[in-house]
């Protein structure tokens, strides 16, 4: 009878140490779903795997169809040494994708649309040369310069100190390593899945899968994005798309274009004016220049989907956001018209909430606080579209969507 009871007891002792460690390892990757479908894991820190250059392409996993390719490079010199990129060409699309900073997309093409911007940071900075305290806590920026830069995960939005911690501009996510990097290619599609870990001892314990898929032959890109609280306390997320654009795209007579269902200023500064044109463009301004945030909940279709574009000044080029308000049911827009070589940008900004501090958006009820094993799921996609039949028949989706005129409150969102 003894025996039999401390085996009972060895065995639960066993199967909770086995439920612990599942916690804290990164997701596993997925099985093969088929013959001739391939995978390569690259960067696996459980195994201490860190491959530094690797290229596979249509030859290698399709004998046939539609030429594509995958290359893993590691970059050398100045700020960027030791980061890794991911660059894909997909035969309609060609992207970026920086597993060193947390699975960020830094550029995309679409034949010879640019979608991205001119930073004045030029480099792809390494995380271990960025301080996030600096500058009151805005040291983030000291490295911003992708196409899209993700806020979060336990915190978006201005520094500011909520209880008894310091959080910083945005978050750390942008700036940590992936713990886990993969290629697969199954279907006519390349899938490039990273994991990265935003934990702290005696803090969050927040893990984001990203999946980055692209169709062969497509001029798309979709975001599948998870973050799971691996602890067993409730833990505070925030998630932010920061997705942003300069020329081409922007330009006096750019617009942006959505359902919106109803518009709010950040602040009195983005509420000057009234909000006249709040949607519209009118070129780079000299200094001195304050850029405007505009708030926004939008119109979706039965199924939650939505969609907003930022239409070039001449109407025949666009790119297009299409996602789940499930996930990211707020909107911000970001107009940062300031000169070309001081960071001339728009951000289109998909999120869990609004750029305000998060103790602010805690209280407007805009902060998801996930359960012990809880799941957050967020869906998006970005369509480079290069002629006008393209534009007008996405802008004829939006406005379908629009079911009515938007509510224009001059209220402000934040302090």
């Amino acid at each position: 009878m003894r025996k039999t009871r401390v085996q009972g007891n060895l065995m639960r002792h066993l199967l909770a140490a086995a439920a612990i460690c599942a916690l804290s390892v990164p997701a596993p990757l997925p099985a093969l779903a088929a013959a001739g479908e391939h995978s390569k894991l690259l960067i696996d820190t459980a195994t201490n795997l860190a491959t530094a250059n690797w290229k596979v392409s249509s030859a290698d996993w399709a004998k046939d169809g539609p030429a594509w390719s995958v290359q893993l490079r590691t970059l050398h010199g100045g700020r960027q040494e030791g980061v890794q990129v991911i660059e894909v060409d997909n035969g309609a699309m060609s992207l970026t994708v920086v597993p060193t900073r947390g699975f960020e997309l830094w550029k995309a093409k679409v034949g010879d649309l640019r979608l991205g911007w001119d930073s004045p940071v030029k480099e792809i900075i390494h995380p271990s040369y960025i301080r996030l305290n600096d500058n009151e806590g805005r040291g983030w920026v000291a490295g911003f310069g992708g196409l899209m830069v993700r806020g979060g995960l336990a915190s978006f939005g201005n520094p500011v100190i909520d209880g008894d911690q310091q959080l910083t501009l945005h978050g750390h996510v942008d700036y940590i390593p992936a713990s886990q990097v993969s290629v697969r290619y199954e279907s006519g599609k390349l899938i490039l899945r990273g994991v990265v870990n935003d934990f702290a001892t005696f803090g969050a314990q927040l893990q984001l899968v990203s999946e980055i898929s692209t169709v062969i032959g497509k001029p798309e890109l979709v975001f599948d994005d998870t973050v799971t609280n691996l602890s067993d306390a409730p833990q505070d997320m925030q998630l932010l798309y920061h997705t942003n654009f300069g020329t081409p795209l922007l330009g006096a007579g750019a617009e942006f274009v959505a359902p919106v269902k109803k518009v709010q200023p950040i602040n009195t500064a983005s509420a000057a004016g009234g909000l006249v044109g709040w949607n519209r463009y009118s070129g780079p301004h000299a200094a001195p220049y304050a850029a405007q945030v505009f708030n926004m909940s939008l119109h979706a279709d039965s199924t939650g989907m939505t969609k907003a574009m930022l239409k070039s000044p001449d109407g025949g080029r666009a790119v297009l956001m299409s996602f789940d308000t499930k996930g990211l049911p707020y909107m911000s827009l970001w107009k940062n018209e300031t000169t070309a070589k001081s960071g001339y940008v728009t951000g289109l900004e998909p999120g869990t909430g609004f750029p305000n501090t998060r103790p602010e958006e805690r209280a407007a009820g805009r902060v998801p606080n996930l359960k012990g094993g809880e799941v957050w799921r967020t869906h998006l996609a970005i369509a480079g579209l290069t002629s006008k039949s393209e534009v007008d028949s996405a802008a004829a989706a939006i406005q379908k969507l629009a079911v009515a005129p938007p509510i224009i409150d001059k209220t402000t969102t934040g302090p």
